[in-house]
């Protein structure tokens, strides 16, 4: 019997989907400089809510870390840590010298 073509298709995904190592955005930690000394720096991520969220820092830091997240980050160290807008830098500490 020959595997229909859906089934190559499925199959495609799913390794599509597993060969995708990115961490999940609430897998990122915050970090410090003396934790982040041997990490490799990636680039600044920055994250915004609205003026009327009444929880505006949390959802910033949750954009922030998505995109943080598609990069492979595995930490942020934050510069602007507050309120409607954040911006940090993002971190990968177990990339191979």
């Amino acid at each position: 019997m020959k595997p229909s073509r859906h089934l190559w298709i499925l199959v495609g995904l799913s390794a599509a989907a597993c060969g995708a190592k990115r961490p999940e955005a609430s897998r990122i930690v915050d970090g410090s400089d003396l934790e982040l000394a041997d990490c490799a720096v990636l680039e600044k991520v920055s994250g915004t809510a609205s003026t009327s969220d009444p929880d505006a820092e949390t959802h910033a830091k949750a954009a922030a870390r998505r995109r943080a997240a598609e990069l492979g980050a595995t930490h942020v160290k934050w510069m602007v840590p507050c309120c409607t807008y954040v911006e940090g830098t993002a971190y990968r500490c177990d990339a191979p010298e």
